[in-house]
């Protein structure tokens, strides 16, 4: 009983089986999106190592995702605000291309500060080079 390098488990048994192994190592995602993503990798020819990585980021996006989430919960906060739904019309001394450029966090690879200054409804910017 030989089976072909790139065949991919169609029968129902071996997909229950995966899924099982899945939910028993609690890769909750790659359990639910399994079969789409066997059928994705098997119309795609995704190596072996393609393929694992798909699996794998699928699952740690899904764990970022619910941590994130979780930490919002904790948080307590009023209510969800963010830059998508800020209203730059009310605070037109506000550049919004910086603001956008701010969020990217590229600052902090770059070794800057952000600072930002005044109440929290009117906060104004500066990024300085302080921590080169």
């Amino acid at each position: 009983m030989t089976r072909e390098a790139t065949s991919t488990p169609t029968t129902l048994g071996e997909l229950e089986l995966l899924s099982h192994h899945c939910q028993h190592l609690r890769l909750t995602r790659v359990a639910q999106r399994l079969p789409t993503l066997l059928e994705q990798a098997a119309q795609q020819e995704l190596s072996y190592s393609a393929f694992l990585h798909t699996l794998l980021a699928e699952e740690v996006a899904s764990r970022q995702e619910k941590h994130q989430a979780l930490r919002v919960q904790m948080a307590r906060f009023p209510f969800h605000k963010t830059l998508d739904a800020f209203d730059w019309k009310a605070q037109p001394s506000i550049d919004p291309k910086v603001i956008k450029e701010l969020a990217t966090m590229r600052f902090v690879a770059n070794g800057a500060n952000a600072l930002l200054l005044g109440p929290p409804e009117v906060a104004t910017y500066y990024v300085t080079s302080l921590c080169r």
